[in-house]
């Protein structure tokens, strides 16, 4: 269960800390997505900070301050190095060719490929072309960690493992995943 990731996109403080505490004791790491308003409650579990944001340079430091395991960007500037302790990840939206980033995977530490259209909702539809992207990285970089971001559910997470994902991350899909993963 530690490759499936539950996702919160918390719109206050108050439904940060209700999504937190939502969640199956056993969890023992988060993804946090991350919009332009800065929403942070401090919690006892690992997480990763998703910066959906128009310019992370700018919080980048602040998250790796709270704790952040993994940090995940849309984009690398000069103040995205790297940070002890702390891995760096490169989100791929889904416009984006996967040749465009080839130049960049060595610079992090993942690559956090996206898998639905739209950033910063759950519950978007699920794009089937993330099964060509996840080869063309693992192709090129068999040794970098894939995680995949969106739509994730009970019907297509073992086709994302078996492609290659390393790491799924699901917001809405992921009490379902619990409860199928978890049942014995």
């Amino acid at each position: 269960m530690n490759d499936i990731i539950p996702a919160i996109l918390p719109k206050s403080e108050e439904d940060l800390k209700e999504k937190f505490f939502a969640l199956p004791k056993e969890v023992i790491f988060i993804h946090l997505d991350i919009l332009e308003e800065d929403i942070w409650v401090n919690f006892d579990k690992d997480f990763e900070a998703h910066l959906m944001v128009k310019e992370p340079e700018k919080i980048i430091s602040r998250w790796v301050e709270r704790g952040a395991k993994r940090i995940i960007i849309h984009s690398l500037g000069s103040s995205t190095s790297k940070f002890d302790g702390v891995e760096i990840g490169l989100a791929v939206e889904l416009h984006i060719p996967i040749e465009d980033i080839l130049p960049l995977v060595s610079k992090v530490d993942f690559v956090h490929l996206m898998s639905i259209d739209a950033l910063g909702t759950q519950g978007d539809d699920f794009e089937p072309i993330i099964f060509d992207r996840i080869k063309q990285v693992k192709e090129r970089f068999p040794q970098v960690k894939i995680s995949v971001d969106g739509g994730i559910n009970t019907t297509n997470y073992q086709a994302l493992r078996d492609a290659g994902a390393d790491r799924l991350v699901a917001g809405s899909g992921f009490k379902d995943l619990w409860k199928l993963l978890t049942k014995n």
